[in-house]
């Protein structure tokens, strides 16, 4: 298995992307410390299925709460081995004429949680792999969500920019989904999502499994030569 007994933090791993993720990597021997903020029911329901043995509530946008996050980590094991920065979410509305406490919220829960996250769990990581995942819109641009795409656009920055200064002991790379079937895109409602689909090249919209895949390569011994960089994972939607 390609993950045994490796330590994984996947953040926001309470649903979604994350959860998908967290399965796929205990699947593979991995002992993941499942993160959520509100979703405690799905939380402790997935860590009960994978054999989680570590569920941690933590505002990440908060650095006294990651602090403590750490700290739980670092208790029960001692080291980490793979990060995964998924936690994230689309604040509305959240255009250019946002409200200036949606955008800061809005970059703080998608990007400075990711810094603090790293910040603080690196110290812990001897070797290893951190994923940051990001969004084609972070390159693409988005007119109802220029909060969000900002976010997304400045973790790309900072994934390259944590390649160079924590290389060569730990790679850093992003996985950039487009629309995929989480609750987030749900609830753009049906409207949109068929759009969605007509404007993808594969005609569907992806699975949060099908983001996890990509995500597991990055953080194996499969990518044992990649770091700074950014794989699109969108059925072709950022070719149009």
């Amino acid at each position: 298995m390609r993950f045994e007994d490796k330590v994984v933090v996947v953040t926001g791993s309470s649903r979604g992307i994350g959860a998908s993720t967290a399965r796929l990597l205990a699947n593979e021997g991995a002992r993941v410390v499942v993160h959520f903020n509100e979703q405690r029911e799905k939380a402790e329901k997935l860590a009960s299925e994978i054999g989680a043995t570590l569920v941690v509530k933590s505002d990440l946008t908060r650095e006294d709460d990651v602090k403590k996050l750490v700290k739980k980590v670092q208790q029960k094991f001692g080291r980490v081995d793979v990060l995964v920065n998924n936690a994230g979410a689309i604040l509305r509305p959240g255009d250019w004429k946002a409200d200036l406490e949606i955008w800061k919220n809005t970059l703080d829960t998608n990007l400075t949680s990711a810094w603090l996250m790293t910040k603080h769990l690196v110290p812990l990581m001897k070797t290893g792999a951190i994923v940051n995942v990001v969004s084609v819109y972070g390159f693409l641009g988005a007119a109802p969500v220029a909060a969000y795409t900002s976010a997304k656009g400045g973790l790309i920055t900072l994934t390259k920019s944590m390649a160079k200064e924590l290389a060569p002991k730990i790679r850093v790379n992003c996985v950039a989904p487009s629309n995929v079937m989480t609750d987030m895109t749900i609830g753009a409602g049906e409207k949109l999502i068929e759009q969605f689909r007509l404007e993808t090249p594969l005609k569907r919209i992806a699975e949060p499994k099908e983001i996890a895949k990509a995500i597991a390569f990055l953080v194996s011994d499969d990518a044992s030569y990649i770091t700074g960089e950014m794989l699109v994972v969108d059925g072709g939607y950022s070719l149009k």
